[in-house]
């Protein structure tokens, strides 16, 4: 236990100053084979013996695990190649009186969890689960909804667009990212992931639509505030030269999976754990204020009724994502400018600070994670080479809409409808942004006695 305690602090410290652990363990290991070279030759000798000697052991089970990864792998790439995407360019009705939960449905209508029917076709033909894309982005203050999928699926989008905004415009169009010829030389770009972080297990939700009382549609008297005005504010500010893309890529949740083999599901896991935390938390709070046994028997009985209002609202807000329809997300933002015009610093701040109105009191939140928001300490990155590096690999992830699996495989972030649909909806007709493209007027079809 105490090896474990201090193992946990020494890394968490290593963490806080940006130093790689893998790197430090290397260093220590390398540090150590030299000092009991140089102490005791002969156990160095003996251990390599017992190592080559046992090879017979380890080693199949070893190349077994290597064989296994590089060979999902190229199954995986054969199949993305072969897999005709679809980008769909979504211009907004005039007027949009529903509800985020009008998304949401739209949302439940692509989960689908196929495409992998079998074990075999995930090992033998290196099937996987449609990957679709939301995509909100700005180009040179131009305002966009894009969603990225399969082509195979593009007439159901389409058609569950449409069945809950039948006044929006939706064309399949050529990709915008094709439109910036991203190189370092040329161009600036910085760019971030976003993970679910906190003390609180994945699946309590962010703070949602319902918790901003954006649940009834605007023709209701309830006056509602919508928190992705600040997101369409940022976008319309960008300027010429300059590009803010935001992109949500999804895939239906099953399970965890290693290689084409379900492992468990640590986001059910983790959220039954949780309430279960919470729940003992309070027993062992009421108890604290109870001397006698029978007391502290009664308190224990009524479990759950001693929890305060967080409490509660936590334990609610789990058990409601865990009768939602969840998908496996990777979150990811970035801002490209020609070196022509002016980096502009507060995008940095902005995209930092991106999912902020999404976060509350008894809420999970969205925080950066990986891509340029890394580097705080001058050891990390020597002559800015991790940054370019960095910055290529992030636009070829963006414009390949890779996530899952190849050529770029992340841990997901477990999302529920709800959630998604609170960052990724249609904004009502009271939000103003000029540079929001919507469909000129309203469309309706031609009356029926119109002379042929």
């Amino acid at each position: 236990m105490f090896l474990h305690d201090t193992a946990h602090h020494a890394n968490a410290w290593l963490d806080g100053w940006h130093i790689e652990t893998a790197v430090v363990a290397g260093a220590g290991a390398l540090l150590f084979f030299i000092t009991a070279l140089t102490v005791d030759p002969a156990a160095v000798l003996v251990v390599f013996t017992a190592i080559v000697a046992l090879s017979p052991v380890w080693l199949p089970f070893m190349l077994a695990v290597i064989f296994w990864k590089i060979w999902i792998h190229y199954l995986r790439y054969a199949f993305w190649f072969k897999t005709p995407m679809t980008l769909l360019h979504i211009e907004l009705p005039a007027e949009v009186s529903k509800s985020p939960l009008a998304m949401e449905l739209f949302l439940i209508g692509l989960w689908n969890n196929g495409g992998e029917t079998t074990f075999l076709q995930r090992i033998w033909k290196g099937q996987y689960r449609a990957i679709t894309t939301l995509e909100l982005v700005s180009n040179e203050g131009r305002i966009g909804f894009y969603i990225h999928l399969r082509k195979t699926w593009k007439e159901a989008a389409e058609a569950r667009l449409y069945g809950q905004f039948p006044e929006a415009k939706i064309t399949e169009v050529k990709d915008y990212v094709d439109e910036v010829p991203y190189n370092s030389n040329d161009y600036d770009l910085w760019g971030t992931e976003y993970a679910k972080s906190g003390d609180y297990a994945e699946a309590l939700p962010i703070r949602t639509y319902t918790d901003y009382l954006m649940d009834k549609d605007t023709d209701t008297p309830e006056v509602t505030v919508d928190p992705l005005t600040n997101i369409f504010e940022l976008l319309s500010t960008i300027k010429p030269d300059e590009y803010l893309w935001i992109q949500i890529v999804m895939k239906a949740r099953k399970k965890d999976e290693w290689y084409g083999f379900y492992t468990g599901d640590h986001w059910k896991k983790d959220a039954e754990a949780q309430i279960k935390k919470i729940t003992e938390n309070a027993i062992t709070r009421a108890q604290s204020f109870i001397k006698d046994e029978a007391g502290q028997a009664r308190a224990a009985e009524r479990g759950p009724g001693q929890m305060n209002k967080g409490e509660r609202d936590r334990v609610e807000a789990i058990e409601r994502s865990l009768n939602k329809q969840v998908f496996d997300c990777g979150f990811r933002a970035m801002y490209i400018v020609k070196k022509t015009a002016t980096f502009d610093l507060t995008r940095i701040n902005n995209l930092v600070q991106l999912w902020t109105p999404f976060r509350g009191e008894n809420s999970n939140r969205l925080g950066v994670t990986r891509g340029k928001a890394i580097f705080d300490y001058p050891w990390q990155d020597w002559a800015g080479i991790r940054a370019t590096m960095i910055s290529k690999k992030l636009f070829f992830w963006y414009k390949h809409r890779a996530y899952f699996y190849v050529p770029y495989d992340q841990k997901e972030v477990c999302m529920t409808t709800e959630e998604i649909a609170t960052l990724w909806h249609f904004p009502n007709s009271d939000v103003k942004t000029p540079a929001l493209q919507r469909v000129p007027s309203r469309r309706a079809p031609a009356p029926s006695n119109l002379p042929q």
